[in-house]
């Protein structure tokens, strides 16, 4: 088995309990990311928009709840903002909050959030008031279930407050080469150097494929979770289309991967190292697949998914 491994040097010294924000105890970071149960993959548009129960963000707040974790609250969600909405500061959460905008525009603390903006605030970090002009579509990710707690850091050098991905550039540094010579190339939105967490843009050209439509296996140390932003996948679970989400636990061997139109993706990995593991073995994809063999091991998510077909496209 052939390995590749991208290492990221810790930095700094950071630790966050729960006792901080309003806790009792102290959370093993490592327990709460396993624990989520694995899902391969779920068309979002297969799942039903729901009222969001999140108290800080008030009524009229729908949400589609990609993945969650039951013991912790840690949830994977696309959250829509109303048009017209407001919500008053100053306030803080009792866990992280990573989001990123699919649709609309938000505004936060004086600044405008387009499309495929994005943010990160820390557990505690004071935020100011928000509002949508036009409503927005945001893709989000909590660490814990967020409550409202007191304020514990009013700046941080962990905040990331605004990125704007559309100028950022694209690059392969420190890509895995068998990545990179395949036409593969990312920008990192957020690295946590002690963590060991990456969130990246990860984007493909047409046609790409493993030659012969035959590759090996790869397998991760890492919690490795991802919403298809636009374009298609074609990989060992059948064909995923814009708004494919899945959240995979570490050592599941899985792919090999190639793209018809190309694509756009946000990964997040989480937890160790991202290292890829290649197998030893070859196995073919179907540049043709329309099949969809889905792992659900949440029964409320599956229990929930309806039937779902992409429009035609001409």
């Amino acid at each position: 088995m052939k390995s590749w491994k991208l290492h990221i040097s810790p930095a700094r010294e950071f630790s966050y309990h729960a006792s901080r924000v309003g806790g009792d105890a102290a959370l093993s970071r490592n327990d709460d990311i396993m624990s989520r149960p694995h899902v391969e993959f779920v068309q979002a548009q297969s799942l039903p928009w729901r009222p969001a129960t999140f108290a800080h963000l008030g009524a009229d707040v729908e949400v589609k709840v990609l993945s969650r974790d039951a013991e912790t609250g840690a949830t994977t969600a696309i959250l829509r903002i109303p048009t017209g909405w407001r919500q008053a500061g100053a306030f803080a959460l009792s866990a992280d909050e990573e989001f990123f905008v699919l649709d609309g525009a938000l505004e936060l603390d004086g600044r405008r959030y387009g499309l495929h903006c994005y943010g990160y605030l820390p557990a505690g970090y004071e935020r100011g008031a928000a509002s949508s002009a036009t409503g927005a579509d945001i893709l989000t990710f909590f660490s814990a279930e967020p409550s409202l707690c007191v304020r514990v850091r009013s700046a941080s050098a962990d905040v990331i407050p605004f990125l704007d991905a559309f100028e950022m550039p694209w690059h392969t540094d420190k890509m895995d080469p068998a990545y990179g010579e395949s036409g593969l190339c990312w920008k990192i939105l957020r690295r946590d150097e002690t963590a060991r967490d990456v969130t990246m843009l990860v984007a493909s050209r047409p046609h790409f494929h493993p030659p012969d439509w035959r590759g090996p296996q790869e397998r991760h140390d890492c919690v490795e979770e991802m919403f298809l932003l636009s374009g298609d996948y074609i990989g060992d679970r059948g064909l995923m289309e814009a708004g494919a989400y899945f959240w995979r636990p570490p050592g599941l061997d899985h792919g090999p991967y190639g793209s018809r139109g190309g694509n756009l993706g946000l990964f997040r990995t989480l937890g160790a190292d991202l290292a890829n593991n290649w197998t030893d073995d070859r196995r073919e994809i179907d540049r043709d697949a329309a099949r969809h063999e889905p792992i659900i091991a949440d029964m409320a998510t599956r229990a929930s998914m309806r039937s779902w077909k992409a429009p035609p496209r001409y």
